[in-house]
């Protein structure tokens, strides 16, 4: 299935930025192939692009994106490791589905999740971590079975443990992302987000952050 399937570029544009009036929020979006803005072409049109364009009509948002497509926890984690400490009021989280796919343990992912969330706070002083749900795997159309069904349980497996872990660490929030998959909501290769659901996703989170 790898080798067929068709490889997105990151979305190109600048990764870092101010826009908006109002009081300062900073923050900073951390991940894999969702926070790079895969299926779009331009970070205008990603999750990052879309939330700081809402948030900008109440703030004067410091922004920024940090991470790279294909990336599992762990190494996330390690590139953070090695980043500058600097503040940011919310970090913004989209990681998970390439540890699915490589076939991680959700208890040696859960290990790994407490790593990021530690270094998060290290670095960037953050008193907010929203994490993103893991994807409605079980949507997806281009996916045979038996595989659809076995990635559909794990994907259910360590988006409840993900969802537990947020409920027991009071600067973690969760937010659901099960949003609906079709060609409308999906870029051509099936996987990756398309700006409609970039869109939806970044409706979720700005309420969270509004209220």
């Amino acid at each position: 299935m790898r080798k067929n399937i068709i490889e997105l570029p990151e979305a190109t544009g600048d990764q870092r930025g101010t826009i908006g009036k109002g009081n300062n929020l900073r923050l900073i979006f951390l991940g894999d192939s969702s926070a790079c803005g895969v299926g779009v072409s331009h970070l205008d049109q990603a999750l990052s692009g879309k939330l700081i364009n809402i948030l900008s009509q109440k703030y004067s948002c410091v922004w920024e994106v940090f991470g790279r497509s294909k990336l599992m926890t762990s190494e996330l984690t390690l590139l953070i490791s090695k980043e500058e400490k600097r503040k940011f009021d919310i970090a913004i989280v989209c990681i998970g589905m390439n540890d699915i796919t490589d076939g991680k343990s959700v208890e040696t992912w859960m290990r790994d999740i407490l790593k990021l969330r530690e270094i998060i706070i290290k670095k960037y002083d953050t008193s907010e971590i929203i994490f993103s749900g893991i994807p409605p795997v079980r949507k997806l159309t281009q996916v045979p079975h038996p595989l659809l069904h076995i990635l559909s349980l794990r994907a259910y497996i360590f988006g409840n443990a993900l969802l537990e872990f947020c409920e027991n660490n009071e600067e973690c929030c969760f937010i659901d992302i099960d949003l609906p998959v079709s060609n409308q909501t999906m870029a051509i290769d099936g996987f990756h987000p398309n700006e409609l659901f970039y869109s939806a996703w970044a409706k979720r989170i700005s309420k969270t952050i509004l209220k």
